[in-house]
């Protein structure tokens, strides 16, 4: 079988101080697996602004030997909120070195046209992994309905399938709270939707012990890797002294979405009536995953979500291959797994 052709919808900070490295480190996983085609980067408003998230990732393909991978910039708000109040739940902010020249965007195209020109261009064949808020999709499903059509399926770090977020809010994942309008026009759009929510996600971290595994016995992308990691730990040690976790580990949330496209069968996955809370202040950004195991039926599924993470076989195979790069191989010799079934 052929690759999976993918595009990778994110807001990648790797490199920025202050900034989380696991967009980063998704691409690299992408990228560094023959089963995937990756013709593209759209780039997002989220953990960093979109000019800076342009920069980083054109800065990181070139690092990883595509500087020829388009990078298309996108949303740079939200649909219906200034990020003002988004930003200032942080405390140090990413950012550039100001005698730094951005690179900017390699096309004047907007994300979103990019992703509807491409879903065209390969019917019922593109995944779109999302890792960032999911502006750049709704964009796409308004421009053009036809997009969800023509997506293979849109896979989503967002939500959290059997508990609580607690991550930007007590129930508020990063991603859906930044854009929770957004996110609830993909889920209604009728394209098909797997979602891997920080329930999952938070059970595969990185460590310092890894970083230094990475050090010694990477190549040259796994070293500056492990400096990398080694940085975001300290920060995060700084920002939340009382999250024991962070004093030696950072979350692996964007590969593990990643993963999910090359190894589906590294997750447990369900059927869902997924829904997003967009009219409560205290709730905003909240997802439901109803599967039924409430009292009443649960309504007519519109995304698959993971509900149990195989997490010894997710650290294999992102730990090999940010190691090192695996040597090219024939397409046909790539067999990828085939998409859990909507249930």
């Amino acid at each position: 079988m052929s690759r999976i052709p993918v595009v990778i919808d994110t807001d990648p900070g790797l490199g920025e101080p202050g900034s989380d490295i696991d967009d980063g480190l998704a691409i690299a996983l992408a990228l560094r697996s023959p089963e995937l085609d990756v013709l593209g980067l759209t780039i997002v408003n989220g953990n960093v602004d979109a000019a800076t998230g342009t920069d980083v990732a054109r800065r990181l393909t070139a690092r990883l030997g595509r500087p020829d991978l388009p990078v298309v910039l996108g949303a740079t708000q939200p649909l219906h909120r200034p990020m003002g109040p988004v930003r200032a739940l942080f405390g140090e902010q990413p950012h550039r070195d100001a005698d730094r020249e951005l690179l900017g965007p390699t096309t004047d195209e907007h994300a979103a046209d990019h992703l509807v020109r491409l879903a065209a261009e390969h019917p019922g064949e593109l995944v779109v992994v999302a890792i960032g808020p999911m502006t750049n999709l709704a964009l796409a499903v308004q421009r053009d309905p036809a997009f969800a059509r023509n997506v293979r399926e849109l896979v989503l770090m967002a939500g959290s399938a059997t508990t609580y977020a607690q991550n930007i809010t007590v129930v508020g994942d990063f991603n859906a709270y930044v854009d929770p309008e957004a996110l609830e026009i993909v889920l209604r759009s009728g394209a098909r939707v797997r979602m891997v929510g920080l329930d999952q996600t938070s059970q595969v971290m990185l460590s310092r012990d890894d970083a230094a595994a990475l050090r010694a016995g990477g190549d040259d992308f796994g070293r500056w890797v492990a400096d990398c990691t080694d940085a975001w730990i300290d920060f995060l040690g700084r920002a939340f002294p009382q999250r024991v976790e962070h004093r030696t580990s950072c979350f692996l949330h964007d590969p593990l979405v990643v993963a999910a496209v090359l190894r589906p069968d590294l997750l447990e996955w369900a059927g869902a009536d997924v829904q997003v809370e967009t009219g409560s202040e205290l709730a905003r950004g909240l997802v439901v995953a109803d599967r039924g195991l409430a009292l009443r039926p649960a309504g007519p599924h519109n995304a698959t979500v993971a509900v149990a993470t195989d997490t010894a076989g997710f650290r294999r195979l992102f730990l090999e291959r940010i190691s090192t790069a695996p040597a090219s191989a024939p397409a046909e010799l790539h067999t990828p797994h085939p998409v859990p079934p909507k249930e």
